[in-house]
Order: structure tokens, then C-alpha cells, then sequence
């Protein structure tokens, strides 16, 4: 294979230009000390960067992404980034830390997850990938998702090639529009837009993370003319809020954001939630506005207990009078879950609640890792203990139960803390307002 020739397949099969390549090749020669010849140079350089032009380009063609079956073990498969998800460390069975990110790649035949390890990461988080561009990968293997569904994962011999030279931008789907009403929002592979009003804030809060760093997290009550969600803000967005950059009635937007499903353990959605993510902006006061609230979900009123009715989503104000002691922890489709039932009375009436994930972290003061470690009885006590008869505000969705036949709550957010001052502002409101009822 002449040089020209040698230089080209490399650069088809790489993110390198034939400039760099004759300029590597030159310094791989001498770097020999001219033992070897520009030809023989340039096959030592393909094979550094895993290429060998012994064999050819491939042996495996590029396959569409609809032909794509689980347990492959060669993949090659060129596509368009639509969505690239946040990076995310794990424990190794070492005591190492692991990092794992994904995205979603596009063809004209359908989409598929592509699950980057450790090195590979650091492409994405260098801005070498990027959603909107192509990216050739070589020698990947696929698998069966969690969902039952194939992914493509890069082993030891993958390659990945962002923005491949052999492949036209023609032949590849654009990513689809992104702006979603709050009613459209689902788990899907590409980012979104969403215009909203800010319609509750909730206490922030801090939390420990696996590294013994400190992060923040808020969570907030977001509406537009179609419906509500959550939105959950961590770390420096949080500083928004802290700022009063962001408050209560405030027009928002999210662009590039990620959305969560909130599943309750009986199979049902509890709710979306809107998440802005390492990609994502927020935009305070876009050019865009939000049409009149949906009155009838967006305004989270609040409501006594005795008032409740199925499918209410309500804010709710009482003392924690009971917490069962047996957390449970069961399996989400990539995680675990965990669950904390107590009872909540506001005077008019008591009722018994669910709070999952988060909303139990809260509860109990306590990470999932740290209840899956096992040794917490004491600590489950000592908690209870703290909070029991504590009054709390939350903002809940009522479900009816089968296995009771009662309504119960499902904790959307809960404040153990609430403001007094709001508080009493709140409860004279309430009064006021039965007052002008009374009188008319």
C-alpha cells in the first residue's frame, strides 16, 4: 500500500487530518532514528491508534441501527448524536471509581443508547462529541438494556470517530424540534425546551455525595397552560434560587434539559420531572411567554386533609404522627428505589403517606446507599424519634389504594422546616377568605 494511499484510510478511519498524520508519521520515523521507512512509520502510527491496514478498514460493515441485536460482538454503526446524558461514577468491584455515560444516536432507521467506560468519557466531556454531530464507532459490542432493549457498549478494541470524513450529513436524520409543553413531557432519547412558570419553591437542601463532597439540590413546582412537573435543580443552579434570581411566579426556560419518569413501586407514573443536567441551560425571562395557567393542576392549592379527593394534587400542612420503620428498598428499572410510609394529621383528619426516593431520603436523613450498608436500626430510631410529631408542609398527589381501599398520599416534596412567618401569612389568608365567603 503506497503512503498517499496509507495516509487516507487513516484519515477515513480517524478524527485526524492528513496534515497531522504525515506530521506523526515523520516523527514516528524519527523518533526510530530512520530505521524504518514513511511507509513502514505510518503502519506503526495506524496501529497506535487502532487501526490495522493489514485487514483493512473493517471486517464488520456498518450496520443500521434497526439490525442491531443484542449479543454482537463486532458493531460498527455510524449515527448522529441527539442526546448525550450526564457522567456518572460507580463503585468497582476493586474499590475503584468507574465512570459510565451514554447517548443516543440517531440513523434513518431508528435510535439506539451507546454507553461510553471510563477514558472513553473523557471525549465527551472534552466537547469531542457533541450532540447534533456524527460519530463513527468500530468494534463495539451490543447487549440487552435493563428495558429489554439493545445498547451498544465500547470495549477495549472500540473506536470511536467523531464527525467520520466517509459519512454524509445528508444521509442522517436532524435532531427532532426539542420544545415540549409540560403535558408532553416523557423519558425519550433528545433533549428538550420547556417554557414555564415558576409556581412553588421548596426549601433547599444539602446532601453528601459518594466522594464526601457537599452538594445542593431544590426542588421546585413548574406549570404551564397544559399541566405541572417538577423541576429539580442541584448545585450551582441552586444559587439562583439562593439569589432570588429565580422566584415563585417567575417565567423560565430550559433548554437541552432531560426528563425523568417517577414511577410509584405498583407500576403507575407519580410524575415528570424536568432536570436541567451538565448540558442544559436555563434562560431567566425568555423572549417566550406562558399562556394562562391550567387552574385545574397547575396551583397546587393548599387543602385539609378532610378535603382530599382522588387524583388532587394539593400542598398540605400537619404533624408527622406515625413513621413505619421498615424502610423498603426495591428495584427500578437502573437503580433501586426506596420507600418510607408515615401518617400525617392536620386536625381535620390523618392519612397515610408514601414518600419514594428523594422525598424518603429526606424524610429519614438517610442515602439509599447508606440503608442498602444494612446496620441503621438505631438510626432509623433515633430519627423517628426526631421528627416524630414534627409539623410539616408537603406537596402531595392523592391515589386511591386497592389493598387498603383508602386514599393515600403520594410526597412529592416535603419541608420540615416550614417558615413560621409564611405560615401564619398563610393562615390568615385562609381565614380571610372564609370570612368573605361567610359574608357574601
Amino acid at each position: 500500500m503506497e503512503l498517499d494511499e496509507i495516509i487516507r484510510t487513516i484519515a477515513n478511519e480517524s478524527d485526524l487530518d492528513a496534515g497531522e498524520l504525515e506530521n506523526r508519521i515523520l516523527e514516528k520515523q524519527s523518533e526510530l532514528g530512520g530505521l524504518v521507512t514513511q511507509e513502514g512509520a505510518a503502519h506503526i502510527v495506524a496501529n497506535e491508534i487502532g487501526i490495522n491496514l493489514s485487514r483493512g478498514a473493517s471486517d464488520a460493515p456498518v450496520l443500521k441501527i434497526e439490525n442491531i441485536i443484542p449479543g454482537q460482538n463486532s458493531v460498527d454503526i455510524v449515527g448522529r448524536v441527539s442526546r448525550i446524558f450526564p457522567t456518572r461514577e460507580f463503585d468497582k468491584k476493586d474499590g475503584s471509581k468507574g465512570r459510565v455515560c451514554s447517548i443516543i444516536l440517531l440513523d434513518n432507521t431508528g435510535s439506539i443508547r451507546v454507553v461510553f467506560w471510563d477514558e472513553d468519557v473523557t471525549l465527551i466531556e472534552d466537547g469531542k462529541i457533541e450532540e447534533g454531530k456524527l460519530l463513527k464507532i468500530r468494534g463495539g459490542y451490543s447487549k440487552e438494556s435493563q428495558k429489554g432493549e439493545p445498547e451498544v457498549h465500547l470495549g477495549m478494541k472500540a473506536r470511536i470517530i467523531p464527525e467520520p470524513k466517509d459519512a454524509d450529513e445528508e444521509d442522517f436524520p436532524r435532531a427532532q424540534k426539542r420544545d415540549r409543553k409540560i403535558a408532553e413531557l416523557k423519558e425519550e432519547g433528545g433533549s428538550v425546551d420547556v417554557v414555564f412558570k415558576v409556581i412553588r419553591i421548596y426549601e433547599p437542601r444539602e446532601f453528601d455525595r459518594s466522594d464526601k463532597t457537599k452538594g445542593k439540590v431544590v426542588n421546585l413546582v413548574i406549570g404551564d397552560e397544559t399541566g405541572t412537573a417538577k423541576l429539580v435543580l442541584w448545585d450551582k443552579d441552586v444559587e439562583l434560587i439562593e439569589r432570588s434570581l429565580i422566584k415563585e411566579g417567575s417565567t423560565i426556560k430550559v433548554e437541552k434539559g432531560y426528563v425523568k419518569v417517577k414511577w410509584t413501586d405498583d407500576g403507575r407514573i407519580n410524575e415528570s420531572e424536568l432536570n436541567v443536567g451538565r448540558y442544559g441551560d436555563i434562560i431567566l425571562n425568555p423572549s417566550e411567554k406562558v399562556k394562562e395557567l391550567k387552574t385545574n393542576a397547575s396551583s397546587a392549592p393548599r387543602k385539609y386533609i378532610k378535603d382530599l379527593q382522588e387524583g388532587d394534587v394539593a400542598e398540605i400542612r400537619g404533624a408527622l404522627v406515625d413513621i413505619y420503620d421498615n424502610i423498603r428498598i426495591f428495584d427500578r428499572a437502573d437503580t433501586k428505589g426506596m420507600v418510607v410510609n408515615a401518617i400525617i394529621d392536620d386536625g381535620t383528619a390523618n392519612i397515610r403517606a408514601a414518600f419514594y426516593d428523594k422525598t424518603a431520603e429526606k424524610l429519614m436523613d438517610m442515602p439509599v446507599q447508606r440503608v442498602l450498608d444494612g446496620g441503621i436500626s438505631d438510626d432509623i430510631s433515633k430519627r423517628i424519634i426526631e421528627i416524630l410529631g414534627r409539623e410539616v408542609t408537603a406537596l402531595v398527589r392523592v391515589k386511591y389504594s386497592d389493598f387498603s381501599g383508602q386514599n393515600e398520599l403520594v410526597v412529592q416534596d416535603i419541608n420540615l422546616t416550614p417558615d413560621p412567618k409564611k405560615e401564619a401569612k398563610t393562615l390568615i389568608e385562609e381565614v380571610n377568605g372564609a370570612k368573605q365567603q361567610h359574608e357574601v
